[in-house]
């Protein structure tokens, strides 16, 4: 697959500046591999500092300090804008005119008898630092209000145009969820805190949920006391979708069959093509990876070590994976080439390290470590070495998972006392609750796709 490097200059800007992203027919990729050489590039992610400028019509609303209060809220959680004088501290710049652009905010309708305007639409125009228009956006306004699912809409066009990549507002996050005397389901959750449901309806304790590349199926482990098993999940949105979800793979208890039979299995982790994927399955007494063919219900191994292997990751372009094994004594993370037989250890140090993800471009590697007794966030280039801290604190933060745009990442931090859902943006900053649920309800697990609900 051949990336493509993109321009986006604003002449008329005061300060020049270029964007560079990667665009590609199916998902973001940046980064190719060969046996000889290692090209790296990426996103840059540094956000647009913006100025909003209202218009007379847009003052003179009765609601207009709320819309603004709106239309902030909305480009500081995108993850792409930076807003003058903005209520969210990470996510303010100071004031003045060396800002990237200005977003102009004007009502446009029809005017009554009485002289009064009766707003129809509400234009958001990106401009630059001049005042001069470079492309206008409207959102809907019926019944004097606007919703603001239509505002995600507009604000993640205006990244596509800006970026190149598609935006984040409004998109689901699967999660695990547990109530006080209940057994853990599947649940989701948009970016917002809101449309939260349930995704698993069975007896069972359901956990580890992993979205298709298209977001249009959802995988994930049950336990019972028949043993464990990965299920597929493809009715997600049809109302009145009477499918039952599918058994991919489970474990047989029988100690008749133990030696042709796996004791457990979890996962996984997909290839691009929604096809195959990468799970943990046991085999007399010993843990492993194993590619998965769900359509052929075929497996391969890929990994033959007594140690435990576990909690697999695929880089975007299917070649590279990495795991947790605790082959040196305890928990670390390991990197293996698909198509080769040797993996090399890529976390070391005393503390335990686990659940890592690959970055959407596939540059980075954000995984959780123990350090003092707690689990931090961690971000590491692999090629390179490079580790920093992302999260701080005498409690623990775990559980990562990229936004699609590879901007923010949602994680589990038992901050309150129980373990509930986060976002924050890469460079450690932003950080906010996901969820309002109630004070004992335990959340984890989090998967983040593109798709909404």
């Amino acid at each position: 697959m051949h990336s493509v490097i993109y321009i986006f200059a604003l002449r008329k800007f005061r300060i020049y500046f270029t964007i560079f992203f990667l665009c590609f027919s199916t998902l973001v990729q940046a980064q190719t591999y060969s046996s000889e050489e290692i090209v790296i590039s990426g996103l840059g992610f540094a956000r647009f500092s913006v100025a909003l400028v209202p218009e007379k019509s847009f003052t003179d609303h009765m609601d207009a300090k709320r819309w603004l209060r709106i239309i902030d809220r909305n480009l500081c959680w995108s993850g792409v804008f930076l807003v003058t004088d903005s209520r969210y501290r990470t996510c303010r710049t100071a004031g003045g005119n060396q800002v990237d652009m200005k977003i102009m905010l004007k009502l446009k309708g029809t005017v009554t008898d009485n002289g009064d305007l009766v707003p129809k639409h509400l234009m958001l125009t990106v401009a630059d630092n001049d005042g001069v228009p470079l492309f206008p956006l409207e959102l809907p306004i019926r019944k004097n209000r606007f919703r603001e699912a239509e505002l995600m809409d507009l604000i993640n066009e205006m990244s596509v145009q800006l970026t190149g990549l598609k935006g984040i507002l409004g998109s689901t996050i699967a999660f695990t969820l547990k109530q006080p005397k209940r057994r853990k389901i599947i649940a989701r959750i948009n970016t917002h805190g809101k449309k939260l449901a349930a995704v698993s309806r069975n007896k069972y304790i359901n956990l580890l949920p992993s979205w298709s590349p298209k977001g249009d199926a959802i995988v994930y482990t049950t336990l019972s006391r028949r043993g464990t098993a990965i299920m597929f999940n493809d009715c997600l949105k049809v109302v009145g979708c009477k499918y039952r979800p599918v058994k991919l793979l489970s474990s047989n208890i029988s100690a008749a069959r133990i030696s042709k039979n796996f004791l457990s299995v979890s996962g996984g982790t997909w290839f691009s093509n929604g096809h195959k994927l990468i799970v943990t399955l046991s085999r007399k007494g010993n843990s492993d990876l194993y590619e998965f063919d769900r359509l052929k219900r075929k497996v391969i191994r890929l990994t033959t070590h007594r140690a435990i292997d576990t909690v697999p990751d695929l880089s975007p372009d299917n070649q590279h994976l990495i795991f947790v094994s605790d082959r040196s004594g305890h928990e670390q993370i390991y990197y293996l080439k698909l198509g080769t037989k040797i993996p090399f250890q890529l976390t070391f140090g005393r503390g335990s390290s686990s659940d890592p993800v690959w970055s959407p471009d596939g540059t980075l590697i954000a995984f959780s470590k123990i350090s003092s007794g707690h689990s931090q966030i961690h971000l590491m280039d692999p090629f390179t070495g490079e580790d920093n801290f992302l999260t701080r604190g005498r409690f623990n933060s775990e559980q990562p998972s990229w936004s699609p745009d590879g901007r923010q990442i949602a994680f589990v931090s038992s901050s309150t006392g129980f373990d509930k859902l986060y976002i924050m943006f890469i460079d450690g900053t932003g950080r906010r609750r996901l969820t309002r649920t109630p004070r004992d309800f335990e959340e984890g697990g989090p998967s983040w796709t593109a798709r909404k609900f």
